[in-house]
């Protein structure tokens, strides 16, 4: 019986260490045999560093268009440090 890679494109993972740790992130590419300049297994991932924050009535205009900013990341990340999720 054949195993299947757990880890694959468009999976959810957790990422465990480092300045995002515990932000959810999804990943674009796998590299299982790691690349020249990174010679461990590694994922390429996106994710949301900042989300969206709550907006009320009150608030002006430009109130709004900051809490409505998100930033996100793109990111190696060593599969050691990744934690998958049951989400495809």
């Amino acid at each position: 019986m054949q195993s299947r890679p757990i880890l694959k494109k468009n999976r959810v993972v957790i990422l465990l260490s480092g300045r995002h740790a515990g932000k959810k992130a999804v990943v674009l590419k796998c590299y299982d045999q790691g690349t020249t300049s990174r010679k461990f297994g590694c994922a390429l991932v996106v994710g949301v560093e900042r989300a969206p924050r709550k907006v009320t009535k009150s608030m002006s205009k430009s109130k709004i268009l900051r809490q409505t900013r998100m930033k996100t990341f793109i990111k190696c990340v060593n599969y050691s440090h990744i934690l998958p999720t049951r989400f495809v």
